[in-house]
């Protein structure tokens, strides 16, 4: 199996981020967009990263393992809940059975699956785009204008 991504964007009605001792939210912001990756390495590391569009992370931001065995999702690791956004990717795009973890917890699970684009290009990764843009050695300016030009569709 080769390395493969899957970037989809989820709207929150509600999203808050909690202080785990104290139980106490430090912000809790409504429709917030955010983006998740689920990604599966060619050699057999399981994982997602989930951030809020608004800030790109610096207001919510998550990102851990996913223990597959045998094709299941038996556990994960990096957050105290699993988003159910995260599990449906991983059932849906990679035909993980995620049963033995899947519990409907309230969470959004309408996701939008999309590429990154520039210059009529996909790209599965972010990081693919980026490597596309320095490949074509363009000046500072033109560089930096390049960059923000990388759509998600």
């Amino acid at each position: 199996m080769t390395d493969r991504q899957v970037n989809a964007k989820v709207i929150y009605p509600t999203l808050g981020y909690t202080v785990l001792s104290t139980g106490q939210d430090i912000r809790r912001d409504e429709n917030v967009e955010v983006i998740i990756h689920v990604g599966h390495a060619a050699h057999g590391r399981w994982w997602f990263e989930f951030y809020d569009t608004k800030t790109e992370g610096e207001a919510y931001y998550a990102e851990g393992e996913l223990e597959v065995e045998d094709n299941k999702l038996v556990g994960y690791d990096g957050v105290g809940s699993l988003p159910t956004a995260v599990m449906d990717i991983a059932r849906d795009k990679f035909g993980v059975d995620v049963s033995e973890v899947y519990a409907d917890d309230g969470q959004p699970n309408e996701y939008e699956v999309f590429m990154y684009w520039v210059d009529g290009k996909s790209f599965h990764t972010l990081h693919d785009a980026r490597q596309y843009i320095h490949s074509l050695k363009l000046d500072l300016d033109a560089n930096r204008a390049k960059f923000k030009e990388i759509q998600r569709k």
